[in-house]
């Protein structure tokens, strides 16, 4: 099976960190246990599962945006990869008209059987890799990246891509998701679904919310009121991940990397919390 990985570069998603999280989750489960991934976005966290021998029908995913859509296809093997090719078959060579092309493509109107493939696409040239939501008029958030070439002042000496990943590494990787991830089973609902369904009580819940203080997400809701349902209902371990620590017991994750962007003006990396509920 070829290696998996997101599918594409997205704000707010676990996959620099997903490694770390799966194995707490492993060490919370046994051979039998089902997860659960709630705001699960680009998936980082269950497909680290699958890559750690998780079988994908244990794994429920949930996510009320356009991702929702797309795992909600890959699990049941619906995604429909010609009308994908055809969509990539008509992104601009030259890079520097990839930015108008995709803003004129998020303003056409599309049929939402759809929905899936022409987010993939979009979201894969988002600006700063900000998630971009349909609302059900028009895409919203939908400003794409220019082709970027450093200066003589830059930090970074390689030009940005418009894609990220580029057209070929993108539908290798969704190749590969395909193939691998199918079985999954998504909802694209509401986190507050999740509270309708018996949830077995072996079972390891993990949820990566959007975090306080943050905009530019298509979702909120009160993780408070959410993860005091939750222990109401169900005694399945619950692991949320924040910004900071805001339970009594929580693992403070190895972030890793460098500090600076292209500007090189970042003076400090952000706090990743998994906190056990």
């Amino acid at each position: 099976m070829l290696k998996l990985r997101v599918p594409c570069t997205y704000q707010g998603g676990k996959q620099r960190i997903s490694r770390q999280i799966a194995r707490i989750l492993l060490e919370a489960a046994d051979r039998n246990t089902v997860f659960y991934d709630l705001c699960c976005g680009s998936g980082a966290v269950s497909i680290e599962l699958v890559s750690e021998g998780v079988e994908p029908e244990r794994i429920t995913m949930l996510d009320l945006s356009s991702w929702g859509a797309f795992w909600q296809k890959v699990g049941r093997g619906t995604f429909d990869l010609a009308y994908f090719d055809k969509l990539l078959s008509t992104v601009p060579e030259d890079k520097h008209q990839v930015k108008t092309f995709m803003t004129a493509l998020a303003a056409r109107q599309f049929s939402l059987a759809h929905e899936a493939e022409l987010y993939l696409l979009l979201q894969s040239c988002s600006f700063g890799g900000k998630q971009i939501w349909y609302d059900g008029r028009r895409w919203v958030n939908a400003f794409f990246r220019d082709y970027w070439e450093p200066t003589e002042h830059s930090v970074r000496r390689s030009p940005a891509n418009p894609m990220q990943p580029g057209s070929a590494e993108l539908r290798r990787r969704l190749c590969a998701l395909i193939d691998g991830m199918n079985g999954v089973t998504c909802f694209k609902q509401d986190i507050g679904f999740v509270l309708s369904q018996e949830i077995p009580q072996n079972a390891v819940v993990y949820v990566d919310p959007p975090y306080q203080g943050t905009t530019g997400y298509a979702y909120g809701f009160d993780l408070h009121d959410f993860c005091s349902s939750f222990r109401a209902k169900s005694k399945a371990q619950l692991f949320v991940s924040e910004g900071r620590q805001i339970s009594e017991y929580a693992v403070q994750l190895n972030l890793g990397g460098a500090k600076g962007g292209i500007s090189g003006n970042r003076i400090g990396k952000h706090q990743e919390w998994l906190n056990v509920f």
